[in-house]
């Protein structure tokens, strides 16, 4: 059965290779190209680890590659946002 609309191909962008050339090599091989994000190869690649930069409340530690939520942090780096964003009058 055919696919109406010629439908092309296209990954999501985490691979789980280790060799960033052969990742790149699939990324370039489909119809539509990406840029593969490589999670095994660093923990810089780890989609959390990179959305998370600069969230209230991230405890991220490179050297355990680990990533946590501390609601204590979060209230602290949230009032002060808050605070920085009424003294500029951003939300207003």
């Amino acid at each position: 059965m055919a696919i109406p609309g010629n439908p092309l191909t296209t990954p999501m962008g985490i691979m789980a290779h280790r060799d960033a050339d052969r990742a790149l090599e699939v990324a370039l091989s489909v119809d539509v190209p990406f840029w593969p994000q490589l999670p095994l190869f660093s923990y810089h690649e780890d989609r959390y680890v990179q959305v998370s930069q600069h969230f209230p409340g991230i405890l991220l530690d490179l050297k355990k590659c680990t990533l946590r939520f501390s609601i204590e942090k979060f209230i602290h780096e949230a009032e002060e946002l808050w605070s920085i964003s009424m003294s500029r009058n951003i939300l207003q």
